[in-house]
């Protein structure tokens, strides 16, 4: 530089790029440009949010929800749906929540398809998540009210899980057969208890011993340990004093079903954990107990006492002579040809019938109270709103709520309580005092066009309306009143109700018959060699000197014994033929038979020409109506039902002998 007078020339510019190998200002140029490119990133993603948001529908299934559920409260709130009644039916119905759903929404995606398919921005419908949770809440609701429905039993009554049974799920099915007999003491009673499975008890035995048919289900991998189970199902027979006690112990994976004979005279105590108990063709007291199965009574002649503690299963009684009364929780109750008092007290789901009661009856639980005093027609109480009553001698009361009553040809007295429903009333001679007290519900009565009576009615917020000519006061207020004296007067008639119509009208109406007489005494001839012939209002009974008997039912049945123990039974098609070894004949009124003999070899040929034969051994050959083999399992249902079929038929027979 010295070399040069100034000005200086300017230095050259440095090396590199336009600004030199500055590290620092590059780092912060590509900073900004990564800058850049992700604000750039954020953009798009906000676009097509933006766009995606345009083309999203809210469902109309959240509206739907909430306007269903705001009617059903409204009704609830109003009387006009039972709460109690409504969770009920709920717990029975709510996946169809689900499938409704399912369907507004496919509906809704179709509409879409069809109408917006060429939309440059395409369209779809969003639940939410309100509506998701409201789904998710109210069937979680189904499932405990389904639970309730069933006594608690919230996932073991749909799946059949439960903590006998779970080994069903890690074994296969063994199965075997045990008989056994013990001699029952003039006098003694029977105390049978099954901690799980069917009890069938018949008295039908006639040489004073109780025979024992054991039926074993053992459900293991290990033929050993399916031996060793199975002895272990083997019932335990005791007397203590009086007395007779059979008992299965309890085992896990297994499971005896017990058919037991008993002398017909012998009183009976029935219980079973998980299991059905059917009882017939008895002559003495019945007390039966079922926690987790179904009771079926028949041809009693003695009081019976039943307690069911599973809301799910059914009780049902049939020609008994003497009280029958069943206490604590069911689904189905079904009555008919007692006579003798009924009583049905506790909680029952389902429908009620009741057919022909000779005595007082009375069905209580907390909704509803009814008793009468003989039931001539039948009576029906229905699981949702709906109680009726034909040809009852009263005094009749009943008090409830939320159901639609109708009575018809009712006598004597009458009391009835009701609110949210109508009553429909149909008064038959003799006539008694008769109260009706309603609220939000109409009330029609209907009187003998003979009949005397002194009428006081009033409504509040409905019309009145009568056929015997009275004056309805009250026409410019809410309230309508029908006083007066029909006839001569007699008994005292009250209606009253409030938001519904009053109507009293006239028609014939036959009175209830008397309760018919008692029946003659039989015709009783018999000889010096014990030979005899009775005549009776159960038809006719012929006995020789050598045991042998004929006996002809007023129901057609007919039945031949022979002195060797050999007998026939024949009835509606039913044919039963029993020889001295034990072997038995049995043909079905559907044309199927069934052959049993005394080595235990079995013949059956179905009324489809299925055929199949069981050897001594226990060898098994079959052909199916198709000409294949039958399954075991098929094999072994349809035996199953011929020998129940057979068993009834055994059964019915010794009912008619032992009349």
């Amino acid at each position: 530089m010295a070399n040069h007078p100034p000005p200086y020339p300017p230095p050259p510019p440095p090396a590199g790029p336009p600004y030199g190998n500055d590290w620092r200002y590059q780092r912060r140029i590509l900073k900004q440009q990564a800058r850049m490119q992700r604000d750039m990133i954020r953009a798009q993603r906000d676009a097509f949010r933006y766009q995606m948001r345009a083309g999203r529908r809210s469902s109309i299934l959240g509206p739907l929800l909430m306007i269903t559920i705001g009617i059903i409260f409204l009704l609830i709130q109003t009387g006009k749906i039972s709460a109690r009644y409504f969770w009920d039916w709920y717990g029975h119905w709510w996946p169809m929540l689900l499938v409704i759903a399912g369907i507004i929404v496919l509906l809704e995606w179709a509409i879409d398809q069809y109408f917006h398919s060429e939309d440059t921005v395409p369209r779809r419908r969003s639940l939410g998540g309100g509506v998701f949770f409201l789904l998710l809440a109210f069937g979680l609701v189904g499932i405990f009210a389904s639970g309730f429905r069933n006594h608690r039993d919230f996932f073991g009554h749909a799946m059949n899980i439960d903590e006998d049974n779970f080994d069903e799920f890690w074994g296969d099915k063994h199965e075997s057969e045990q008989a056994l007999a013990q001699a029952l003491p003039a006098g003694s009673s029977i105390l049978i208890d099954n901690p799980r499975g069917d009890i069938s008890v018949t008295g039908t035995s006639d040489d004073n011993q109780v025979h024992i048919t054991v039926h074993k289900e053992v459900f293991t991998r290990s033929d050993s340990d399916a031996d060793k189970k199975a002895q272990q199902l083997s019932p335990k027979v005791s007397t203590e004093g009086s007395t007779l006690s059979i008992s299965v112990p309890p085992l896990d994976g297994g499971r005896a079903d017990l058919t037991v004979t008993i002398p017909p005279t012998a009183s009976t105590t029935v219980s079973a954990n998980r299991g059905d108990i059917h009882v017939s063709a008895v002559k003495a007291p019945v007390n039966v107990t079922a926690n987790h199965g179904d009771i079926n009574i028949a041809a009693i002649t003695g009081p019976v006492v039943s307690h069911i503690n599973n809301g799910g299963s059914s009780f049902s009684a049939h020609s008994v002579t003497g009280p029958v009364s069943v206490q604590g929780h069911a689904r189905d109750l079904s009555f008919s040809d007692i006579n003798g008092t009924v009583t049905a007290e506790g909680e029952f789901f389902g429908s009620t019938h009741i057919e022909r009661v000779r005595d007082n009856l009375r069905f209580h639980t907390s909704r509803t109270d009814f008793r009468l005093a003989r039931l001539d027609g039948e009576a029906e109480i229905s699981p949702n709103a709906d109680l009726s009553a034909d040809q009852v001698q009263g005094p009749l009361t009943l008090a409830t709520r939320n159901r639609n009553i109708t009575l018809d040809r009712v006598s004597g007295d009458i009391s009835v309580t009701n609110r949210n429903g109508a009553i429909d009333l149909t008064s038959a001679p003799p006539l008694g005092n008769i109260t009706v007290e309603n609220r939000n519900g109409s009330v029609n009565l209907t009187m003998p066009e003979q009949a005397g009576f002194v009428l006081q009615a009033d409504t509040t917020n409905g019309n009145a309306e009568n056929d015997f000519g009275l004056n309805v006061e009250g026409g410019d207020s809410n309230r309508r009143t029908m006083n007066g004296t029909i006839g001569k007067g007699g008994p005292l008639v009250r209606i009253t109700t409030s938001q519904g119509d009053v109507a009293l009208k006239r028609a014939s109406v036959l009175p209830i018959p008397p309760a018919p007489p008692p029946p003659p005494a039989p015709i009783s001839i018999r000889g010096n060699d014990g030979s005899s012939v009775v005549i009776g209002k159960e038809g006719v009974n012929i006995k020789g000197a050598d045991g042998s008997a004929v006996i002809v039912d007023k129901n057609g049945v007919n039945i031949r014994a022979n002195p060797d123990g050999s007998s026939v039974y024949s009835h509606n098609g039913t044919k039963l033929t029993t020889n001295p070894d034990g072997s038995l004949i049995y043909v079905g009124p559907d044309g199927m038979h069934y052959t049993r003999n005394a080595d235990n070899s079995k013949i059956y040929i179905g009324r489809d020409g299925a055929r199949i034969t069981i050897s001594a051994d226990g060898t098994k050959t079959s052909i199916g109506p198709n000409g294949k083999p039958l399954s075991d399992a098929e094999i072994d249902k349809r035996l199953a039902q011929a020998e129940r079929d057979a068993d009834r038929a055994a059964a019915a027979r010794e009912a008619v002998r032992n009349k």
